[in-house]
């Protein structure tokens, strides 16, 4: 599971490229029954190289099942990821 969508990333110089179709997936989950870190990484292409990681947190559903999935529908929940289609 991952999630495509045109984004603008800044680099550290502070200017801004886009990525058209830019491939973003959940890298890594961390966290317990209360709060959960995603971490996710944005890349060019599937498998390309890592172009950025973000942190965010979330508190998980006990009952709603995988929490990897939780976090791919938090994301879309978000106006960073508005829009991102499930590929």
């Amino acid at each position: 599971m991952a999630l495509t969508k045109t984004v603008t990333l800044k680099n550290s110089f502070g200017e801004s490229s886009v990525f058209g179709d830019a491939y973003m997936r959940v890298d890594r989950i961390d966290g317990d029954k209360r709060n959960v870190v995603v971490q996710v990484g944005f890349y060019k292409e599937e498998n390309g190289r890592l172009l950025l990681s973000e942190f965010i947190p979330f508190a998980p559903d006990l009952a709603g099942g995988n929490f990897i999935k939780q976090a791919y529908e938090h994301l879309k929940t978000l106006p960073e990821f508005e829009d991102a289609v499930d590929c």
